[in-house]
């Protein structure tokens, strides 16, 4: 796999949280963005179209399916492989955060993604998004500012405190 496809790959994985349905849909984005090529402007940019088509492709999946997450603690245990109860309990954390993330409107959520747990420079999700890095610093500023508002709603002042990095 290129490192373009695990980029877009990560991108669709991070609002599915599930590695078979984040292949599936993964797959469909390709197909999409196959089927429909002739319909990119000209001068636009290639790779934010394809971001434009994952996010919609993930957001048509939870249209039809209703939203299904593995935020229980039982699920949390099976991802843990039966590993001590502070172990599972840290799973179960980590699934909740990324629920209150999904809280979030996709204006918020996808500069939170791109920039925290993709990794991408504003520069990259400038062009991903078919916009300035100006904007997109802004757009990063204020989704930091709405999820810090949201984790303070539910009671959790530092995320680091909540959620051990890996």
């Amino acid at each position: 796999m290129t490192s373009s496809c695990r980029r877009f790959y990560a991108y669709v994985a991070r609002r599915v949280m599930n590695k078979e349905l984040a292949e599936d849909l993964t797959s469909q984005v390709f197909e999409k963005a196959l089927k429909s090529i002739r319909g990119l402007r000209a001068g636009a940019s290639f790779k934010g179209w394809l971001f434009k088509i994952a996010g919609n492709t993930v957001i048509d999946y939870y249209m039809s399916k209703g939203r299904q997450q593995a935020s229980s603690l039982d699920k949390a245990g099976d991802m843990a492989n039966g590993k001590s109860h502070k172990a599972v309990e840290e799973v179960d954390n980590r699934v909740a955060v990324m629920s209150l993330l999904e809280k979030l409107d996709e204006t918020h959520r996808t500069p939170l993604v791109m920039h925290f747990l993709e990794g991408m420079a504003v520069e990259e999700m400038a062009e991903a998004l078919d916009s300035t890095p100006n904007a997109c610093y802004m757009k990063v500023y204020r989704a930091t500012k709405a999820f810090a508002e949201l984790l303070e709603q539910h009671g959790i002042k530092r995320i680091d405190d909540y959620v051990r990095p890996s």
